[in-house]
């Protein structure tokens, strides 16, 4: 299978809805995943939707494939400058490409960077907000508190 024309596939579906794909894997024994998002997040049955939609453009007697479609979940980096977004005023962490690790709550996001506030360390009474470019981020992921 073919990732580029499932991804035309998915953006054709999409295409003035509230969701966005992030990313299409074809792995090897055309098991495909397709990882889609929403500015308010994703349920089960617009996946099922999608899914449906796809299937709708393949043919399965003449290629066979296992098809997944998801959200990218917690536990995924962020592909997209568009998945911050849905993180705003909540905490994520970063590496950077120069392996520094960043934890602070999403302030803002623009084209070029991301604006944290970092909560003060233990000598410190000041809140700092720390810009980061999209360049330096080698990846970001919210952080999950339990």
């Amino acid at each position: 299978m073919v990732q580029k024309e499932i991804e035309n596939i998915v953006n054709e579906f999409l295409e003035g809805k509230a969701f966005f794909l992030v990313e299409v894997q074809v792995k090897k024994g055309n098991v495909v995943n397709v990882f889609v998002d929403g500015d308010q997040g994703i349920n089960i049955d617009e996946c099922v939707k999608i899914s449906r939609f796809i299937e709708s453009n393949f043919d399965r007697d003449e290629e066979d494939y296992e098809l997944r479609v998801s959200s990218p979940g917690i536990d995924r980096p962020f592909q997209l400058i568009r998945q911050y977004n849905k993180y705003l005023e909540r905490e994520i962490s970063i590496l950077t490409n120069d392996e520094r690790s960043i934890e602070g709550v999403l302030k803002s996001v623009t084209s070029d960077e991301i604006k944290l506030e970092l909560k003060p360390g233990k000598k410190e009474k000041e809140i700092k907000t720390e810009s980061i470019l999209f360049a330096d981020i080698k990846e970001a992921k919210p952080v999950i508190r339990i």
